[in-house]
């Protein structure tokens, strides 16, 4: 059964952050109580949201950005090269030529 909800201590423990940084964390709303629940609880909807955008909602620096976009349009030429493979493994597998 999945978890539906996370105690601070639980998100300090998964995330190895400090109690103090889950709480700075709400004061800056990107984490968010769940209300009329016993003791402080979070979504866990809402924690697996933050964990896809990265560790906590931590941004990227400048070169972290450039990193990835140039690992984006690497991977875009080479889909490409590859589409174009395909497109004559195709053409000779239906009796064409190169």
């Amino acid at each position: 059964m999945e978890q539906t909800v996370f105690t601070p201590d639980q998100l300090t423990q998964r995330w190895g952050y400090a109690p103090s940084t889950i709480r700075k964390m709400e004061a800056e709303g990107k984490l968010h109580r769940l209300p009329n629940m016993p003791g402080v609880r979070y979504s866990a909807a809402e924690v697996y949201q933050l964990e896809s955008i990265g560790p906590a909602a931590k941004g990227m620096t400048a070169w972290e950005r450039r990193q990835k976009d140039e690992e984006i349009a690497s991977l875009k030429q080479q889909v490409q090269e590859l589409q174009k493979r395909l497109g004559n493994v195709m053409r000779v597998a239906q009796g064409g030529a190169l």
